[in-house]
């Protein structure tokens, strides 16, 4: 994966179209092949915790819950450290571990990347491989096949950045999954 290069990656939920973490170029064009607005960030995949040691800040309750569900269906807002907002200025970023083999060994060898799942704007995510081809094989690197079966569910979306807990996407963990875990709301 080159710069300015995008792949197709298999997730545990939805398949995702993904730049290195911070490519420029390939970020831009992830947008374009969207037609995403600009003012809707791209989540970032890691393959472990301390991928985010210079990306966000991760307090206790963080640190538990991502321990607990990670890897898994649930992505979590924070707020971004210094210099990760000196080179994206993005004061927060939503970020995930995902439960699915070749998805971590593909980040484990490119890094933690900006992935969204692969569909035009306002469209239900693609799951056809080969329409995955057909629409988008000439637009990027390489397509890696899907090689168990997703959940096709979207992930719970948490904002951690505000130091509370705040559902900002219902997906297959629920709040009350989350209060087990850290026992408050």
């Amino acid at each position: 994966m080159r710069n300015g290069e995008l792949i197709i990656i298999p997730t545990d939920t939805v398949y995702g179209l993904a730049a290195k973490l911070y490519d420029q170029k390939a970020l831009e064009k992830i947008y374009q092949l969207k037609g995403r607005e600009l003012s809707k960030q791209i989540p970032l995949l890691c393959h472990k915790i301390s991928d985010l040691d210079h990306i966000a800040i991760v307090d206790e309750n963080a640190r538990k819950l991502m321990e607990f569900f990670w890897p898994g269906q649930i992505t979590f807002v924070l707020s971004t450290k210094p210099e990760f907002y000196e080179k994206t200025h993005e004061s927060t970023i939503a970020c995930r571990i995902p439960n699915h083999p070749l998805a971590l060994s593909i980040i484990k060898k490119y890094g933690v990347l900006r992935t969204t799942s692969l569909n035009k704007s306002g469209e239900p995510p693609l799951e056809d491989f080969s329409e995955i081809v057909y629409k988008f094989g000439t637009d990027v690197a390489e397509i890696y096949k899907q090689n168990i079966e997703p959940s096709r569910l979207s992930s719970t979306v948490v904002d951690l950045s505000k130091g509370e807990i705040n559902i900002l996407r219902q997906g297959t963990i629920t709040i009350e999954d989350i209060n087990r875990v850290i026992g408050k709301l």
